[in-house]
């Protein structure tokens, strides 16, 4: 048994348990490569969708359809990464996530893209979320501070991601080279996995598991009432995280007048404050309680977005993007940091069950899509709005857990 370290000791920037700077830095920057990504796509989305003849309903799906069938495979791999097998599914993971990168990058068409998209999130449910969960592992009992570190990371790449793109478009180089790009140092990372050791939890079995250890699992997960209530929250809150990201480009080119490039600010604008206020999130994590904070913030966040909504003029939703950075910066961070600390020694069954019941997500992005087909961009981002107020009426008034 290892022992288990003190939260308020560790410190994973500098650690990730017993494992040295390289491979803290190795976990750090899979997250990032992740949300670089997934900035770029969002911000290429407008010219992706040009260079394709997208309708709203068909990028609805290509919001939808990777993530409800990633919630079919993804779920058995998760739980196969709860042993030894864990480094090789994240090694097998990283390169079919630079794999998928490369297909979507030469595709020309729709359904060629969709199927590139349908490949890259089962495999990045591997590559990422399993090297999350050794994250989570390496830091029983400061789970949320660990995931507000790992949550810093990922908006660096996500500012990143569509300053790389509105790059590449005022330089006339377009959306496919920088896929490739991606490509290639997915498949760096991955590799760069080869000679690592994934610690476990303390609680956690070394030993592979079988089929019926898988099921066990996951039945142990569905019933723990504490997980799958801070899951269906994470979910929720995901409406006005990715959801509204990556819609955000298309509704600033098509509400309010902006240019791709000005949309790729738009998203420059939102990820800079995702960055400084996750930055803050790390210190005021230590000082005050977690989840009378996400209460708090998704409720200005609800005021925020409406203000966001209304606002007619393009610099002053510009403005308010920089407010709504830090009303959500703690949602995704403390949300998934209870659901782990719920499910302690098991992180990749609690991950499973994220991942099962990710239809819910993605449903909501696909219905998003298909109510801009049909009312308009601008009326169907109301939907966001759902998110913070379901999340402050709904978030308990206390952890399930000692943090």
């Amino acid at each position: 048994m290892r022992e288990i370290p003190d939260p308020h000791r560790t410190s994973i920037w500098l650690r990730v348990g017993r494992r040295s700077l390289p491979f803290a830095l190795l976990l750090l920057v899979i997250e990032f490569h992740d949300e670089l990504a997934y900035g770029a796509l969002g911000a290429g989305l407008p010219s992706i969708r040009q260079d394709l003849n997208l309708s709203y309903a068909q990028i609805g799906l290509l919001l939808a359809v990777p993530g409800v069938f990633s919630s079919i495979l993804e779920p058995v791999l998760l739980l196969l990464g709860s042993g030894p097998r864990r480094r090789a599914l994240v090694i097998g993971g990283g390169l079919t996530v630079g794999l998928a990168l490369i297909l979507a990058a030469l595709s020309l068409s729709f359904p060629v893209l969709l199927l590139a998209l349908s490949i890259a999130y089962p495999a990045g449910g591997a590559f990422i979320t399993l090297s999350q969960a050794t994250m989570m592992d390496a830091n029983p009992g400061a789970e949320s501070r660990a995931m507000a570190s790992w949550t810093f990371a990922g908006t660096l790449g996500a500012l990143a991601g569509p300053l790389l793109l509105a790059a590449a478009l005022a330089a006339g180089i377009g959306w496919r080279p920088i896929l490739l790009i991606l490509a290639a140092l997915g498949i760096a990372l991955a590799l760069s996995a080869l000679p690592a050791r994934f610690p476990v939890h303390p609680q956690a079995s070394e030993a592979p598991a079988g089929a019926r250890q898988l099921i066990a699992s996951l039945r142990e997960a569905v019933a723990n009432a504490s997980l799958v209530r801070w899951t269906f929250l994470l979910h929720v809150s995901d409406l006005g995280l990715d959801v509204f990201t990556s819609y955000l480009p298309l509704y600033l080119v098509d509400v309010s007048g902006a240019s791709p490039s000005q949309a790729a600010l738009g998203l420059v604008v939102l990820q800079a404050s995702d960055i400084l206020a996750s930055a803050l999130l790390i210190p005021v994590l230590r000082r005050w309680p977690a989840v009378p904070l996400v209460r708090a913030s998704a409720a200005l966040g609800a005021a925020a977005f409406l203000a966001w909504l209304l606002v007619p003029t393009l610099v002053g939703k510009m403005l308010l993007l920089v407010i709504l950075g830090f009303c959500r910066a703690p949602w995704y961070p403390v949300l998934q940091g209870e659901a782990y600390a719920s499910h302690p020694g098991r992180s990749a069954a609690a991950a499973s069950l994220n991942s099962i019941s990710g239809p819910i997500g993605y449903g909501l992005a696909g219905l998003l899509g298909l109510l801009a087909q049909q009312a308009g961009i601008g009326a169907a981002m109301l939907m966001v709005l759902a998110s913070p107020l379901v999340l402050a009426a709904l978030i308990p008034s206390r952890p399930g857990h000692v943090q």
